[in-house]
């Protein structure tokens, strides 16, 4: 499937309207596209942050707020892979 495959597939779905304004199918898959390789650069960028809180919980060690940081980077590390399965 191309990488645009999926995109296309939900755009026919629907008809796309932003405020009153009707939307291109085309306009659409480009703008679905790009929201989706943001939400995935925010997460990339949610986990550096977060592991670099991590380091700094365990130079200190504090290790309940390691295991918390620890937590939440296994979350975002999921939420990563299913941004990723199938759309590339």
């Amino acid at each position: 499937m191309s990488e645009a495959g999926w995109a296309e597939r939900k755009v026919n779905r629907k008809p796309m309207a932003v405020g009153c304004k009707s939307v291109s199918a085309q306009a659409a898959i480009t703008l679905l596209l790009a929201e989706h390789k943001r939400a995935a650069r925010v997460v990339k960028q949610e986990i550096v942050a977060t592991e670099k809180l991590r380091d700094t919980a365990l130079r200190a060690d504090n290790v309940a707020a390691e295991a918390v940081y620890l937590d939440t980077i296994v979350a975002l590390n999921k939420v990563l892979a299913a941004l990723q399965k199938g759309r590339t």
